[in-house]
């Protein structure tokens, strides 16, 4: 078996979360999110929030508001990358709900997922009660997150990789990979509790 092989196959690992990188040794993510189960859930491109309008939309918030960021940008992402995921929330939450989830800027969707963060949860876990019965993975991609770092806050990162540890529990098809350069990752700045068993959800690029 290939070095790419062994490596493509921990990535897809469902248990695999977080990614480490480097300058040296990256990832190219198209070759994973062109497959139909995988999602973009952050990049440095147009269709997600810059890193400076999300710091400057969410200054006031603590490592919990942007928790709720990367609920509600999550819930976006899953609505607008599969019809069938988001025929299947339409039939089963109101219209009125969903049209604040799907508003294009961040000032008007974040002040929504902010207030009613439970409800937004509720959606993510039905998402994933539908895809255990229906036996499908999905696997949320997010790369680029040291834009957050070099726009001044580190708050962006440790609140995603929280978020997602914490669901590591709760969810069972949706998985996140979370792709980080090896220089921002600490235990100490991401500083949640249990982040130390975080090792066991990390695959390291730059120890292959």
């Amino acid at each position: 078996m290939t070095n790419s092989m062994v490596m493509e196959g921990r990535i897809c690992d469902p248990d695999v979360m977080l990614i480490l990188t480097s300058t040296e040794r990256t990832v190219e993510l198209s070759d994973f999110v062109s497959q139909q189960n995988w999602v973009r859930g952050y990049g440095q491109d147009n269709s997600f929030p810059a890193p400076k309008a999300a710091i400057e939309c969410l200054r006031d918030e603590n490592v919990i508001g942007w928790r709720a960021f990367w609920l509600g940008l999550l819930l976006r992402c899953l609505l607008h990358h599969s019809s069938e995921i988001r025929d299947f929330v339409h039939e089963r939450f109101p219209q009125d709900r969903l049209s604040v989830v799907e508003e294009a800027d961040i000032s008007g969707w974040y002040p929504a997922i902010r207030r009613n963060f439970e409800e937004a949860s509720d959606m993510l876990d039905t998402i994933d009660e539908h895809l255990t019965a229906i036996d499908q993975w999905v696997f949320i991609a997010y790369d680029g997150l040291e834009a957050f770092d070099a726009a001044g806050s580190y708050m962006p990162i440790r609140a995603l990789v929280g978020f997602w540890f914490d669901r590591l529990r709760r969810w069972g098809r949706l998985r996140a990979k979370i792709f980080l350069r090896s220089d921002l990752f600490s235990i100490g700045r991401l500083n949640f509790p249990d982040a130390s068993k975080l090792r066991a959800h990390t695959f390291d690029l730059n120890e292959r």
